[in-house]
């Protein structure tokens, strides 16, 4: 979900807003790899994705480096693997000088799988009077059942709706040597030079690793957020899971169906975010610098991407940990997987508690990761539209983010704070949940609850954008009435 060059950032809608989800209703096998154990010596790091040159401000913001051994600031640089694949030698270089001057650390991550506008040659199935058709792309992209469609265009919302290039199969033959070689011919060059420069100089400390991947997923847009449904509606796109081309490729068909289909899909992005770790390790990056990218916070039956899918024998696991949906209230989740596992260090990758309804303050939040075995953090800012990215900005550099930032790179111990069952977000939850529960209701009684779901959508999301929670809180109250009233 990184604002990354040539894309923009990505989904917080679905997995973020309370209202959204609402009004949507409406309307392999894993191995703890000894390399990855954490050392009394391995620096831990708090990261803010940025461009090379935003970090020296990033530095004056901050206002400390942390200690330069066990605690360390530091920057991440985001990138678009396809379209840019000619730019990855300098982009690397300029990443890695700016650590050196500025004394910080640096992640690199690499999209493989969303920003491959530039690449019809391997999607274009469809319309032969466009660059790069071929109909046997059809097996590049997803498809909609086992006899397709196949996908012509994909739809994210990561604070505005867009569309992109179709969802891509991530079993092709095609795709995955296209994953080989830019990983080991390209990436993973550029970056082996750098790496091994820190190290001459006595700064290995500063290569924090890399990041992989990009929330992989398999789309389902009869359950997507209400203004990518739209656009799917306007281009006459099948409302529906996708997948099946993935599923072919591995075997099952219509008269070979798997038994448990989301379960089967989230084995192949497992196998798959393996796939890609397997290649930086081999090409040479250590699997204790390598973090895969899996939506924590998102629900599992829509991206058939749980927390077991971060956990590879090449790689530590990573996630993005905003605080909302699982995990609103705590890491449990993340915390019962890890044991799983072996307690191996992890990574929350992209985080921010800015978010509309968020219950915890930013102490406890760095307090969630750092207390219970994370090795980074990195802070997120971008997203696609206006008030979004500006919220979450507002929130990562807020006087309560600044003094716990400040705090941790001191060699300070976070604090975790319980958070109050009368905490006026999670009243708004329990409201919204009743509300849903009413809509339900009139629909099984065959009546149309869509006048109020429109008063209320009209009203509710700018008042959560603006964080104005006892304003929304008052929207549900007045819903829940014209529900109990019958009106």
């Amino acid at each position: 979900m990184l604002k990354r060059p040539g894309i923009p950032a990505p989904n917080v809608a679905r997995i973020a807003v309370f209202g959204a989800v609402m009004l949507a209703a409406v309307a392999s096998g894993s191995q703890r790899n000894p390399k990855a154990l954490l050392t009394s010596e391995e620096p831990k790091y708090l990261l803010f994705w940025r461009s090379p040159e935003q970090v020296g401000d990033l530095v004056r913001r901050i206002g400390t480096c942390g200690d330069g051994q066990s605690r360390m600031l530091g920057f991440g640089l985001p990138c678009s693997t396809f379209p840019l694949e000619r730019s990855v030698p300098e982009l690397v270089k300029a990443a890695f000088r700016a650590a050196r001057d500025n004394d910080v650390a640096v992640m690199l991550h690499f999209d493989l799988h969303i920003d491959w506008q530039c690449r019809p040659e391997l999607w274009n199935w469809f319309d032969p009077k466009k660059p790069g058709y071929s109909p046997d792309n059809r097996r590049n992209v997803e498809w909609f059942g086992w006899e397709g469609p196949p996908a012509q265009v994909r739809y994210l919302n990561w604070g505005k709706a867009e569309r992109m290039a179709p969802p891509m199969c991530f079993t092709s033959k095609a795709i995955r040597a296209e994953w080989r070689r830019l990983i080991r011919k390209v990436v993973v060059p550029a970056i082996l030079p750098e790496v091994a420069r820190l190290k001459k100089e006595g700064k290995e400390r500063l290569f924090a690793g890399v990041l992989v991947g990009s929330e992989p997923t398999f789309d389902n847009y009869a359950r997507t957020d209400p203004e990518s449904a739209k656009l799917a509606a306007e281009d006459g796109t099948p409302l529906g899971q996708t997948g099946y081309r993935a599923l072919l490729d591995r075997g099952f068909s219509a008269k070979r169906p798997p038994k448990d289909l989301i379960n089967a899909l989230t084995d192949i992005i497992q196998e798959t975010v393996a796939y890609w770790c397997r290649q930086f390790a081999e090409a040479g990056i250590p699997s204790s610098k390598l973090y895969p990218h899996i939506p924590a916070g998102a629900d599992d039956a829509v991206t058939c991407s749980p927390p077991r899918t971060a956990f590879n024998r090449w790689s530590r696991p990573g996630w993005s940990t905003y605080a909302v949906g699982p995990l609103e209230d705590g890491f449990s989740v993340l915390y019962d997987e890890l044991r799983k596992h072996g307690n191996p260090p992890w990574g929350g990758v992209e985080a921010n508690c800015g978010f509309p309804g968020t219950l915890v303050d930013w102490e406890t939040y760095l307090a969630w990761h750092y207390n219970h075995g994370a090795v980074l953090v990195g802070i997120n800012t971008g997203a696609t539209g206006v008030e979004l990215p500006d919220m979450l900005e507002k929130s990562a550099f807020s006087a309560d983010a600044l003094a716990a930032y400040r705090k941790w790179l001191g060699g300070g111990r976070l604090a975790e704070k319980p958070i109050s069952d009368d905490h006026p977000s999670k009243r708004l939850k329990a409201k919204m949940e009743r509300l849903q529960q009413g809509f339900a209701k009139w629909l099984a009684e065959g009546r149309d609850p869509s006048p109020v779901a429109r008063d209320v959508e009209r009203e509710l999301s700018a008042l959560l954008q603006a964080g104005k929670i006892a304003e929304a809180e008052a929207v549900i109250e007045r819903a829940l009435a014209r529900i109990a009233d019958g009106k």
